[in-house]
């Protein structure tokens, strides 16, 4: 083999080499773009059903029957169902129509959610509720995140 071909060949090994890294650095970047877009719309808590006004809202205090909950800016009382009973303050509480609420509440007036509103509870620190507001909810894990038995790579 002369000279030219083992240039040739170099050059060409080290161009296939360089694309290929470009494309999986593209790829990794697209990634995690969804990625980033799953967690706003996992925080917002708009993909576990389709009403847009659904929010997962933790609960800052409780009187028997009634939570109050908090989102940092409003807090409304809610109405809670009888299949609720292990709640505690701190819990989270998915609930639909949380937006209509909340601007009612900046407007002044005086809203409490009822029992219907109320989807599901969760308790702090559950790796649900984790997954969930972090975007890892529905993915299904790679190759690699099953060899390592991590989620979310």
């Amino acid at each position: 083999m002369n000279s030219v071909t083992f240039q040739i060949l170099l050059w060409g090994v080290t161009g296939l080499l360089l694309a290929f890294l470009c494309i999986g650095w593209w790829r990794q970047d697209v990634r995690e773009r969804r990625e980033a877009e799953l967690g706003r719309r996992w925080r917002n808590a708009t993909t576990w059903n389709a009403d847009p006004s659904a929010r997962v809202v933790r609960v800052s205090r409780l009187e028997p029957g009634v939570a109050w909950l908090d989102d940092g800016d409003t807090e409304i009382s809610v109405d809670l169902p009888d299949a609720i009973a292990s709640l505690e303050a701190g819990w989270y509480l998915h609930v639909t129509g949380w937006m209509p609420a909340r601007r009612a509440t900046r407007k002044g007036q005086t809203v409490t959610l009822s029992t219907a509103n109320v989807r599901d509870a969760f308790p702090p620190h559950t790796p649900a509720l984790n997954d969930r507001l972090t975007g890892m909810g529905d993915r299904k894990p790679g190759f690699v995140s099953r060899l390592l038995r991590l989620r979310g790579l």
